[in-house]
């Protein structure tokens, strides 16, 4: 990626930067497992101090945060519905979706478009802080949880100079998302 800057000192002139895919990219879901034969890219980001990451493959472009048009009696999760080069995109609160605090909107607050087919979604993230290969001796199988549903979103472990990332599943949070905010979007 050419276009690199810390999460601290960004640019204040950037607005998006966009992520070309490669080749190798494809719609097919990642799953993080440690037994791949090969490293797996992901961008790590920031939410209510946990770093969470996603396959670098289903990122669209990273956009600074604007606020999004609302609609009346959406989930609360679901901020509103922004504009990505006349296409109408579902802007989502990642913190509330999974039950955190709400985010608290600073000059480093991001909205990461993730994309998958048609589908796509306007996550937003505390800031970005990474993107890592990750070998499969890094990714360790996310334990057996009872906690709520949204547990399968994540789906493994990354350890990463010291620390600690929860891998998610796009493909499944974007199913989930899509049959949730279906009826504000149609309304």
């Amino acid at each position: 990626m050419a276009a690199s800057f810390h999460p601290l000192e960004r640019p204040a002139a950037m607005t998006s930067l966009q992520l070309i895919p490669t080749a190798a990219s494809s719609t097919a879901s990642v799953v993080f497992r440690p037994d791949a034969s090969q490293s797996t890219e992901a961008l790590v980001f920031l939410l209510d101090g946990q770093e969470y990451g996603i396959a670098l493959h289903c990122v669209q472009e990273i956009r600074s945060y604007q606020a999004p048009t609302r609609l009346a009696g959406a989930c609360d999760y679901l901020l509103g519905v922004m504009d990505l080069r006349g296409e109408v995109v579902p802007l989502i609160d990642l913190r509330r979706r999974l039950g955190l605090q709400a985010a608290a909107f600073d000059a480093f607050t991001v909205i990461i478009v993730v994309s998958l087919g048609e589908r796509r979604v306007g996550i937003v993230a505390d800031r970005v802080n990474d993107v890592v290969a990750l070998p499969p001796q890094q990714i360790r199988t996310m334990p057996a949880m009872t906690g709520g549903p949204d547990q399968r979103h994540f789906v493994a472990i990354a350890s990463i100079e010291q620390r600690s990332v929860v891998l998610m599943d796009v493909e499944s949070l974007l199913a989930d998302l899509q049959c949730e905010v279906a009826p504000a979007l149609a309304a």
